[in-house]
């Protein structure tokens, strides 16, 4: 998360910028909203927090900028990893939004540069939110080992039918081919 006086991004404003640039085309209102994990507040760590001063941002401008704000507040980066509540979210949004209009589609874009910490329970979250009209898209950023993330990439269940709702992508292994990180990203995204 450092950010550099010369203006270079770092690893996850190029994400961002890239991966955000590529499901954005794909949203009508461009409205998203953002949130955190794994930050700490007044001595609690939050599994799942907005980030930015509004429930939803205009554009990959916005989410830039509500990402370096929120490092102009109290908070201080914390672990473990862990996804649950961000996803659970993700899903119940998804669903009230598939209320509303049956067109609508979500999908969740998790930047980390971490391995989830606990996979089992991550494993039983996604399980649980196959139902919902969601993708998720796990971006893996800098050099972890990210071994944990693509077991779950490759999990696939919903009641007995097979339906994989994550795919993990190394930014890394994509950023300097706008081709090659559009197909990984969009991989496992239904037409």
């Amino acid at each position: 998360h450092h950010f550099s006086p010369h203006g270079q991004m770092n690893g996850y404003e190029k994400a961002i910028s890239a991966v955000g640039g590529i499901v954005a085309k794909y949203d009508t209102d461009q409205q998203f909203p953002v949130y955190g994990f794994g930050a700490k507040y007044d001595g609690v760590v939050r599994h799942c927090c907005q980030v930015g001063n509004s429930r939803e941002v205009h554009g990959v401008k916005g989410i830039l900028d509500a990402y370096k704000g929120v490092f102009k507040t109290p908070l201080i980066m914390s672990g473990p990893t862990v996804f649950t509540e961000v996803i659970q979210l993700a899903a119940t949004q998804a669903k009230s939004r598939y209320q509303i209009n049956p067109l609508s589609y979500s999908i969740l874009l998790l930047l980390t540069d971490g391995a989830v910490t606990d996979v089992e329970a991550t494993r039983q979250v996604l399980a649980s939110v196959a139902d919902a009209p969601l993708s998720i898209v796990i971006v893996g950023i800098g050099n972890a080992d990210f071994s944990a993330m693509q077991f779950l990439d490759d999990f696939e269940t919903r009641s007995g039918v097979n339906r994989d709702i994550v795919q993990f992508v190394q930014f890394s292994a994509h950023e300097h081919n706008k081709a090659s990180l559009t197909r990984a990203t969009l991989d496992e995204i239904p037409d």
